[in-house]
């Protein structure tokens, strides 16, 4: 984020540096002769100057401007080298501005820009100082070294200057500090929202919303490539039976192991194992024909039957089993109809003695 917000307001602060030096350039068109007669030796010198900031700065703008990632590292680090120029060229402006007794503009010209490089800049204490300081000690010194009538006056309030810029800084950064962490906090927020809204608490597999989402997509994709998929719809047998005997906390701890049973037997990132409501989950298996589905459905038996988790109510088995249904897309056919399909397969295999998968009638 502060890298971000340098090169962003960074760039503000250059268009500033740069109306500040066509200001100077042509000041002498606004100003009577008299009072810039005692600077017109050094005027040279000053378009010099002028003139190299008018470059270092547009150059740096047209880079930020034209970058394809303007958030890039290499950009902000250009931008602090940039800055160090800058103020290294407006030290210079400020001391021939006082060695030739023209300090009644130094102050103003001085503190706009030190509270706009504090505006822009006040995030990042090491680059702003780096700006800021050498302006102000040069400024500060030369009013003693090169006295003139207002040197006490201008000293004192060099100091003020200081100390509202310091107490500006402070606040700002502190504004700032509460800003980033608003935003991770923001951020952490939105993260978890989003893991609520995709997966079902209890297991941490996917939820139902996020299954019907991903089978629409994995449809639309099927329908262009013409490739095969396949659904299982899943339901832990007699768990009503195992709440009544373990009690609900036993029940939700063997959900979680069906849960992760299905995960385990799942071939790629592709396939999703997802909660479908209470002991009902619902297994979504992109690129994948009947036969490679039963042959999932024979894992997923086979991981269950290895966590032999104790049922003592069950009438099939003395481990808790499962019930499959197994249906495939067909071209024409409706997310909704192929989860109809399944779940008839599913209630063929319970009616048929529990523990077992079956095909929907379309695949026999």
């Amino acid at each position: 984020m502060r890298q971000r917000a340098i090169t962003t307001s960074g760039v503000w602060f250059l268009w500033i540096n740069l109306v500040f030096c066509l200001f100077i350039l042509g000041r002498h068109y606004f100003s009577p002769i008299q009072q810039i007669a005692s600077i017109t030796q050094s005027y040279p010198v000053l378009e010099v100057l002028m003139g190299l900031i008018l470059a270092i700065t547009s150059s740096v703008i047209f880079l930020l401007r034209m970058a394809p990632d303007q958030h890039a590292e290499w950009l902000s680090k250009c931008l602090h080298v940039a800055l160090l120029c800058i103020s290294a060229l407006w030290v210079v402006c400020f001391y021939i501005f006082l060695v030739s007794g023209d300090s009644r503009i130094v102050f103003p010209f001085a503190a706009l820009l030190i509270f706009t490089a504090l505006i822009s800049l006040y995030f990042d204490t090491r680059v702003l100082l780096s700006f800021t300081l050498p302006i102000w000690v040069v400024i500060l010194v030369c009013n003693f070294v090169y006295p003139s009538d207002l040197t006490v006056l201008n000293a004192v309030l060099y100091i003020l200057l200081a100390g509202l810029f310091e107490s500006g800084r402070r606040i700002l950064c502190g504004w700032f500090i509460l800003a980033v962490r608003s935003e991770h906090e923001n951020r952490d927020l939105i993260h978890q929202l989003q893991t609520l809204a995709n997966h079902d608490p209890l297991t941490g597999i996917a939820n139902r919303r996020v299954f019907h989402l991903l089978l629409d997509k994995a449809l639309q994709r099927q329908e262009q490539c013409s490739t095969p998929l396949s659904l299982i719809m899943l339901d832990v047998d007699h768990f009503k039976k195992y709440n009544d005997h373990y009690g609900h906390q036993a029940g939700d701890e063997c959900l979680i192991k069906v849960a992760k049973c299905l995960e385990e037997a799942t071939r790629s990132t592709q396939d999703v194992a997802a909660r479908f409501g209470g002991e009902e989950f619902i297994m979504l298996l992109p690129d994948t024909t009947a036969q490679q589905a039963i042959e999932v459905a024979k894992r997923i038996q086979q991981n269950l039957k290895a966590l032999e988790i104790p049922h003592a109510e069950s009438p099939v088995s003395p481990y808790v089993t499962m019930c499959l249904g197994i249906a495939s897309w067909t071209p024409d056919i409706s997310a909704t109809r192929l989860i109809a399909q399944a779940d008839e397969a599913l209630y063929r295999a319970k009616a048929q003695g529990r523990n077992q998968w079956q095909l929907s009638h379309t695949e026999e």
